[in-house]
């Protein structure tokens, strides 16, 4: 989610062609503010929600003994919702790569666009090093994902990841109809080797990306001991995503101190865990749910970040 941004460190450079045929797949249409619909209500696949219970035992059920919990699963279902966010909303954030200050990111809610007839959400991400990190490693990443209307499912994303040892472009598009994503990268590294990917990956339908997947747990209804899953789609792999809600939690911030619920998302394959490292998310304890810290482990040393500035946008 956040981390996908944030972790790729980079230098702002011209960004590389896309080919004309990837371009023209599932392109992006704007349209113009009069036209711009009012957002009452998001329609959304309801996650697989577990919840642990206490098992109910017989009378003259020996104390001693293994304690064991049922699982209660709820079956997924198409529900509408009031929406977490507006179109204008922006959070920013500070991040700090083993306690120094390294960048900023900006999240951002951007007006409706239109994607084959179909009005889409359009969510952006931007991260950029601070002044003082510039001078040793510069960021400037931008991702920008396209979520349908109608059931909140992501139809095309893009990526542009401008480093100082490689420069990147990527463009996503999934069909949920066929069950299929269409891939395509274009790595160019310091000494200008040229590397391009475009292939077609089985894709489950209705999955989240790892940037919608962000707005997507915001329309959840995060409850203290749940556990909340669903899929998500990156490079080529499904992987089912489990957000646990650990606790309530007092965060304090540049905006005061902020009542929250501490996430922990997990992610597993084929029941193999994704081992690079753990990640915990505190959002809002409201119906908004507002992302204001994450701490995650990368590569070396741990990264952490925490909110700086809010606009809610459009009432």
């Amino acid at each position: 989610m956040l981390l996908a941004l944030a972790s790729c460190a980079s230098l702002r450079q011209a960004n590389i062609a896309v080919p004309k045929d990837v371009e023209l797949k599932n392109r992006v249409k704007e349209i113009s503010a009069e036209k711009q619909p009012e957002l009452k209500e998001i329609t959304i696949v309801a996650p697989v929600v577990t919840q642990q219970v206490p098992e109910v035992k017989p009378e003259g059920y020996a104390k001693s003994g293994t304690k064991k919990n049922r699982v209660a699963v709820s079956a997924q279902e198409l529900k509408k919702i009031a929406p977490p966010f507006n179109v204008g909303e922006t959070f920013k954030m500070d991040l700090y790569y083993i306690g120094i200050k390294a960048a900023t990111l900006t999240v951002e809610v951007k007006p409706f666009v239109e994607i084959n007839g179909k009005k889409m959400f359009h969510f952006t991400g931007l991260a950029e090093t601070s002044s003082m990190m510039a001078l040793i490693y510069k960021i400037y990443n931008v991702i920008d994902d396209y979520v349908d209307y109608d059931t909140f499912v992501p139809v095309k994303m893009t990526l542009t990841m401008d480093e100082s040892k490689q420069n990147v472009s990527m463009v996503l598009n999934y069909d949920h109809k066929n069950g299929k994503s269409s891939f395509w990268k274009k790595r160019i590294d310091k000494d200008k080797n040229v590397t391009e990917v475009n292939r077609v990956d089985e894709f489950i339908p209705m999955a989240q990306d790892i940037f919608s997947s962000l707005y997507y747990v915001r329309t959840l209804p995060l409850k203290v001991g749940e556990k909340s899953k669903f899929t998500i789609h990156d490079n080529g792999k499904n992987w089912t995503l489990t957000i646990d809600v650990v606790k309530e939690e007092k965060v304090w911030t540049r905006l005061g101190a902020v009542d929250t619920l501490l996430l922990h998302p997990m992610a597993e394959r084929d029941g193999e865990k994704f081992t690079k490292g753990s990640m915990y998310l505190w959002v809002t304890n409201d119906e908004k749910k507002i992302p204001v810290k994450f701490e995650a482990e990368v590569r070396i040393g741990k990264m952490e970040g925490i909110i700086k500035d809010y606009i809610k946008g459009q009432e």
